[in-house]
Order: C-alpha cells, then sequence, then structure tokens
C-alpha cells in the first residue's frame, strides 16, 4: 500500500475527557508543534499484507529523524498496545487509550504532523504505508517551520528514568538520553513537577535544580542523584548530584517535566 498525505490542514481537537497519554496531553496544552506515530511489529492471526518491515522501516527512520527536529515533539506507539481505553486505569509509558481512535488511525505505519493554529490544532501532514525516510524529513522541516508560541526546548535531550527514594516522594535519580550528534551540559537544567489539572508547570511547586557540569557524551545518557554515590538502573554510580528534589512527593502517575536554563520544556516523564 502506498503513502497518503492530506492534501490541506485538517482540524484536530484532543479529547482530554477519555484516556490519553499523559505527556501527548502535556504538549498539546503547551502547544507544541507533534509529531505522532503508529506501528505493529507482532504478526497476527490474519497476517499482514505489508509486511512488518515497512513498519519498522517508517518507525526507524522517524527515530532518527527525531535528533534532527528538537523543537518538535516526538511521539511513537506499537498499535498493539492500546492500554485502558476507560477510566478502569492510569495508562502506563508507551500506551495511547484513545488516542488512535481520536486521530482515525485505519492503517500502520501511521505518521501525523500536528501544529496549533488559532484556538485548535490541525493536522498539517499525513501519511499511512510506507513513505521514504526523505519524504518524512521535508514534512517535518515544514512544521519546524510553523510560527508557534510553545515553551518547547531547542536542546534535544530525554527523560529515560526517575527512580523515587525508598521512602517515597523524593528522587534518588533520574537518566536522560542525549540522542544527537551533540554533546550536551546539563547544567542550569531543572526537574519539576507538571499541575495534575492542566499539565502545566507550576513556577511557585519545589523543583530539582543541577548546578554542576554533568556532561552527555554523543548519543548517550546520564545519570544524576541526590548523593554522588547513587547507583543508577545500569548498576554505575551516577554521574554528577542535584539540589532539592526532598520535597516533591511525587507518586506513580505523575507527571515531570525537564527544563533547560532558559525554562522551556526539554522532555517530559510520567512516574
Amino acid at each position: 500500500m502506498g503513502q497518503a498525505e492530506t492534501l490541506s490542514d485538517v482540524p484536530f481537537t484532543l479529547n482530554t475527557e477519555q484516556p490519553v497519554p499523559p505527556n501527548f496531553s502535556e504538549a498539546y496544552g503547551r502547544r507544541a508543534r507533534i509529531a505522532v506515530q503508529f506501528y505493529k511489529l507482532d504478526e497476527d492471526s490474519l497476517g499482514y499484507p505489508q509486511g512488518l518491515s515497512v513498519d519498522r522501516g517508517v518507525r526507524d527512520a522517524m527515530d532518527r529523524l527525531s535528533a534532527q527536529y528538537p523543537t518538535i515533539e516526538f511521539f511513537s506507539y506499537d498499535i498493539s498496545n492500546p492500554g485502558p481505553a476507560d477510566d478502569a486505569g492510569e495508562l502506563q509509558e508507551g500506551q495511547y487509550g484513545t488516542l488512535a481512535a481520536q486521530l482515525g488511525i485505519g492503517v500502520t505505519p501511521y505518521v501525523a504532523m500536528l501544529a496549533p493554529s488559532g484556538e485548535e490544532y490541525v493536522i498539517t501532514n499525513l501519511f499511512q504505508g510506507y513513505t521514504p525516510e526523505p519524504v518524512l524529513s521535508q514534512a517535518l522541516f515544514d512544521l519546524a517551520a510553523v510560527e508557534v508560541e510553545d515553551n518547547t526546548s531547542d536542546i534535544n535531550v530525554r527523560i529515560e528514568n526517575v527512580d523515587l527514594t525508598d521512602d517515597g516522594g523524593g528522587i534518588e535519580f533520574f537518566s536522560v538520553q542525549n540522542p544527537t550528534e551533540s554533546p550536551v551540559n546539563l547544567r542550569g537544567f531543572t526537574l519539576r513537577v507538571l499541575s495534575p489539572e492542566d499539565a502545566q508547570v507550576d513556577p511557585d511547586a519545589p523543583q530539582v535544580t543541577i548546578n554542576s557540569d554533568v556532561r552527555i557524551p554523543v548519543r548517550g545518557s546520564a545519570s544524576i542523584g541526590r548523593v554522588p554515590d547513587v547507583v543508577d538502573a545500569d548498576g554505575e554510580v551516577v554521574d554528577g548530584t542535584f539540589e532539592g528534589g526532598t520535597e516533591l512527593d511525587l507518586a506513580p502517575g505523575d507527571q515531570v517535566a525537564l527544563l533547560d536554563p532558559g525554562g522551556a520544556v526539554a522532555s517530559t516523564y510520567t512516574v
């Protein structure tokens, strides 16, 4: 099956009364530029006419391209992992709830580019089926050029993990990935709790601050702990320490945001 592309902008409104990924809802509420993809990697009893290599190819292309467009928020979901589609439980990391249905997905691989427009969002480009990487790159280039007033950082880093203290609420360590071809220094970055009501950053809420040099190598990651001898998820001593974090009172399902030194959101994560 060939690609299908939108010929004109299509209005889209996210229904947050239904289960949707918290980080997607946060980016939508922040009016960020958004690229979302759905793919299928598991065989089913009916077979799969396109072949799963098509889904893997588009997924991998989007993963590569994400490093080139830091001002776009990228989301990626396995279509076989929706999670609860009602209020029966919280969505876990990687689950998408009703988002696929709201976007009207039929065939995977599916890629949509969304940009704020006036009081709503529009889908600026939509691809279903095999799409060459240069075509996806051009669509992302066009999306990045859309003028928006979002608060998305142009530093491309991603929160990989947030580990809470044994007594709960505080942060033991968190890990950050650098998917780009340039090293990143996390000095001056902060980690803040997002409001559960509107998923926005509360400037008066307690925060974690990185006040020393923590350099992440090209396509590498770094862990930052509350004390220097904390061991991260890989069994390695953390690369640096942060200040604060004991008063965060975090619980499973809460969201945190990593802000760059200018206060723009670089990444969000659901605990």
